[in-house]
């Protein structure tokens, strides 16, 4: 990431680390998450009409992309409060330089060392001409939420997205962040929000399709919280869909959007019995973790009750340990609820207005790495359903 010029609190280490993630996780706090809510209502509203749309013209519908579609008009509002509205129109020109850059960093990933720190190919340049755009862009908007934030300096406002929660959560001059810092964790949202919470939701509808038993599980809870509303009324109400985070963890465990976690001691370490010397690349296999024996009870199946029985987590064939969808420790990731919250309000509109098969004569979707494990060719059909 900071080779692409972004430095944040995904990058920060010691003191620079703690200061900006307490002023992310206060932006990403849930009361903000609350004030979000209707911005996040109006993009599934968005969502819902596009698949009305489908489901009436029995098209196929491709599911990872409108669910990316979705995750960038959310990512991006809640960033830096911009409208991207890609469900319904083309996407704007920050979003037309970050798709270039998911497949870019996906490469340098697996690079056998990091050739573009001496030499250059043309998807470098093509990354470093995109990145640069990005970054002018975003300077830009923490010059406006500056001022829109200096201009409320005696009220006290309820800030409208991320950038101005982080401007006006800077209580001292010790704890304020730089220009370059507020664009790194602004994009820092929008590169991990994007991509993640995405994929998340294509391989719980890929489940979904697989298990249509569990389908219906989750419509009947679907149908029993939202009532005659087409989508969860409120932050409350999505806090009593207990089988449908069921199943998003069941899916998160099975089928990780970040099966590689990646990490880097600063000083030499013992981890067991092996030494690790300072700076040795370690990666940890999250997706093997998942779904070991030793860690989860009949671990290859797909059984979201295995999250609804309070006794499995007390041991007992649930190591709770071993699930790290958003990361451990410290460093947990600070946009969790954010995530869950949007796994949320998608599915269940989802559940409750359609039935979702995959589309006559498409393939079991492929496994492709790119930033985030995703799947490819996730096409399927959508069916309305009118709930009685």
């Amino acid at each position: 990431m900071l080779d692409i010029g972004v430095d944040g609190v995904f990058t920060a280490e010691g003191h620079d680390w703690r200061r900006q993630r307490k002023l992310a996780m206060h932006a990403l706090n849930t009361e903000h998450l609350r004030e979000f809510f209707d911005r996040l209502d109006q993009v599934t509203g968005r969502l819902q009409r596009r698949w009305e749309r489908a489901a009436a013209s029995r098209e196929r519908v491709d599911a990872q992309s409108d669910l990316m579609r979705f995750t960038v008009d959310v990512t991006s509002g809640l960033a830096f409060g911009h409208d991207l509205n890609t469900l319904e129109e083309a996407g704007d020109v920050i979003q037309q330089h970050l798709d270039k850059v998911f497949p870019a960093l996906a490469r340098r990933v697996f690079a056998p060392f990091p050739y573009w720190r001496w030499f250059r190919l043309p998807t470098d340049r093509n990354l470093d001409a995109a990145m640069q755009k990005v970054l002018a862009l975003v300077h830009d908007l923490v010059a406006e939420a500056r001022a829109r934030v200096a201009m409320k300096a005696n009220q006290r406002a309820i800030p409208g997205n991320f950038l101005d929660a982080m401007v006006m959560g800077q209580s001292d001059d010790a704890a304020a962040l730089t220009d370059a810092e507020l664009v790194g964790n602004t994009l820092t949202m929008l590169l991990a929000g994007e991509d993640t919470t995405a994929n998340s939701l294509a391989w719980m509808m890929h489940l979904m399709v697989e298990h249509p038993e569990v389908q219906s599980k989750m419509q009947m809870e679907a149908d029993r919280v939202l009532g005659n509303a087409a989508r969860p009324r409120d932050y409350a109400s999505t806090e009593a869909l207990r089988y449908i985070e069921a199943t998003a963890h069941e899916a998160m465990r099975l089928l990780p959007v970040a099966p590689l976690q990646g990490a880097e001691p600063n000083e030499d370490t013992v981890i067991g019995d092996v030494r690790v010397p300072k700076g040795t690349s370690i990666y940890l296999l999250a997706g093997y973790a998942a779904t070991a024996p030793e860690n989860f009870s009949d671990a290859r199946s797909f059984r979201p009750e295995r999250w609804l029985d309070a006794n499995t987590h007390s041991g007992n064939g649930h190591n709770s340990h071993a699930f790290l969808p958003f990361g451990a420790g410290p460093r947990f990731c600070p946009g969790r609820h954010l995530a869950m919250l949007e796994i949320k309000m998608v599915t269940a509109m989802l559940c409750h207005n359609f039935e979702v098969v995959r589309f006559p004569g498409a393939p079991p979707p492929e496994e492709v790495f790119s930033f985030t494990m995703m799947p490819k060719n996730l096409f399927v059909m959508l069916r309305e359903r009118r709930p009685a």
